[in-house]
């Protein structure tokens, strides 16, 4: 009888579980767990771009395999220019047991968790030290993880690319295969002793293998020869270097080629270009935020928040995304007779402008702001209008009083000066409200602290100072106002929003847009 295996493709098959692009910018560089039981794989952030990638692959090959392995690269293309960044797997399972990969298994539905660790139970297990279930059979699914590999630094952006291109190949060796042999004589291979070790040489695949003639000691075990016996050719030579055998045997049989290595088809996949700089990403909730690499920005509980996209569960392969818009959305408020709104916004390098240090970036925004005096003026009379009316109302009547009804006549009397009393009182209030009302009204806004949120964080204004000083014009009588403000940003740091309190009520401007992800290579 004869054992059964699975229908096979006769090939490996990949697929891609989960993929991130790390930004040089992102704290964490956070990825799913590979093992699917709720915790997160983190590292340091790194100042370089990097691929983190989780891949499954399933034997369909027919063959027992083993030691799986795969290849990438991720090319980075702007025309004849390139950079290839090349990753591998990583190391996965316990701390003191690590293999590449981990072999998928079922979970009953009553698993419970770990009582000393609280871990949840996983389907993808570390079997590396079964000696039953650490091969990969026909049918079998196991999964490989790559996020500790380095791409180029931040300075590709100064490409900057128009296509990402990535490309994976998993590859295994056969378990069952005809390349094991101890016993070598030379009408299948080149044997030669060099120094002290043997040399073999496959003749049919080309493939040299080396054995130490003598193992070295090994804690409790002594020395012992791998080799147990070798004749030398007829025509060697007593004194040459290398010695021709013409047949060798080995205590322990050895792998002498690689021909027994079976790989699935390439892999390739594309990134979109702006996942470098900016792009929009939309949520699980199905709200669209801006994303830079793997690093979201976005606004929560009237906060702006810093994520990784593993931990907002999105993958830069499965997101639904869309580019920045063209040109930068308008920017306006109104707050009662306050109005404001962004005329301008624009880049200016280091080498444009000598108060910059080399690499520096000087973000300008230029506001429009108005406040309607008149309207303020209006509303502030309304009081004063109403007692200067009662008031000449009250002396028309005591024109109109018979002076010989001298109680009517201090009637009148008392009317007239209770009125008089009141509009100079409310005249007194209407000037003195004047300059307090446009005061409170541009303190709604306050313009030294128009903050700017980045991909990298949020920054306050480098003119501050000089800002909030010319801003003082609303409260002194000016109605109209524009002014500029300027903050100073890195090389690669790219605008996202503007961040302010409007009447005390926390406001998120988007300006990220086309003119603003520009970067200057000079």
């Amino acid at each position: 009888m004869q054992p059964t295996t699975p229908p096979s493709t006769k090939s490996i098959q990949v697929s891609i579980k989960d993929l991130q692009l790390f930004h040089p910018y992102s704290s964490e560089r956070a990825m799913p767990s590979v093992r699917d039981n709720g915790s997160f794989s983190t590292r340091d952030q790194n100042s370089a771009y990097g691929l983190g990638i989780i891949i499954e692959a399933t034997n369909d090959t027919g063959e027992v395999l083993s030691d799986a392995w795969f290849e990438g690269s991720l090319r980075f293309v702007n025309g004849d220019r390139e950079v290839e960044c090349k990753f591998s797997p990583d190391s996965v399972g316990d701390l003191y047991n690590t293999t590449y990969t981990l072999h998928f298994n079922n979970v009953p539905d009553d698993a419970k968790a770990d009582p000393f660790t609280g871990e949840k139970p996983s389907a993808w297990r570390n079997e590396s030290s079964s000696t039953n279930e650490s091969v990969w059979r026909p049918g079998e699914k196991i999964r490989l993880v790559s996020r500790k590999n380095e791409c180029e630094s931040i300075v590709i952006a100064d490409m900057p690319p128009s296509q990402i291109r990535g490309r994976i190949v998993v590859k295994a060796n056969k378990v069952f295969v005809k390349s094991y042999a101890s016993v070598f004589d030379e009408s299948a291979f080149d044997l030669a002793l060099v120094g002290d070790s043997v040399r073999i040489r496959d003749k049919a695949s080309g493939h040299v293998a080396f054995v130490p003639v003598r193992e070295e000691a090994d804690g409790n075990r002594s020395a012992r020869y791998n080799v147990l016996t070798m004749t030398a050719a007829k025509d060697a030579s007593k004194d040459a270097p290398s010695v021709p055998l013409s047949h060798l045997e080995l205590r322990y049989p050895i792998r002498y080629t690689r021909a027994d290595i079976l790989e699935s088809p390439p892999l390739e996949f594309d990134l979109p270009p702006p996942s470098m700089t900016m792009q929009m990403v939309k949520l699980p909730s199905g709200e669209l935020v801006h994303a830079s690499g793997n690093v979201l920005v976005y606004v929560k509980e009237n906060k702006v928040v810093y994520q990784d996209m593993a931990k907002a569960k999105l993958s830069l392969l499965g997101v639904s995304r869309e580019d920045v818009p063209g040109s930068m959305p308008a920017v306006t408020f109104t707050k009662n007779e306050l109005s404001g709104s962004v005329k301008s916004a624009t880049l200016t390098d280091h080498v444009d402008d000598s108060a910059l240090s080399k690499g520096q970036r000087k973000l300008s925004v230029t506001w429009n702001l108005h406040l309607q005096g008149d309207g303020i003026d209006r509303r502030l009379r309304v009081p004063f209008d109403i007692a200067s009316s009662e008031y000449e109302k009250a002396a028309a009547d005591l024109q109109r009083v018979d002076g010989g009804d001298a109680a009517a006549v201090a009637e009148a009397k008392g009317a007239e000066a209770k009125a008089k009393a009141a509009k100079s009182a409310a005249e007194t209030k209407y000037k003195s409200g004047l300059k307090g009302e446009r005061e409170k009204l541009a303190k709604a806004f306050s313009c030294a602290e128009v903050k700017i949120a980045t991909n990298r964080g949020t920054k306050s204004p480098s003119n501050g100072k000089a800002v909030g000083e010319a801003c003082k014009a609303l409260v002194t009588g000016s109605d109209d106002l524009e002014v500029t403000i300027t903050y100073t940003l890195d090389r690669y740091e790219i605008p996202v929003a503007l961040v302010y309190s409007l009447g005390g009520d926390f406001t998120w401007n988007p300006i990220a847009s086309a003119p603003l992800l520009r970067l200057d290579a000079r």
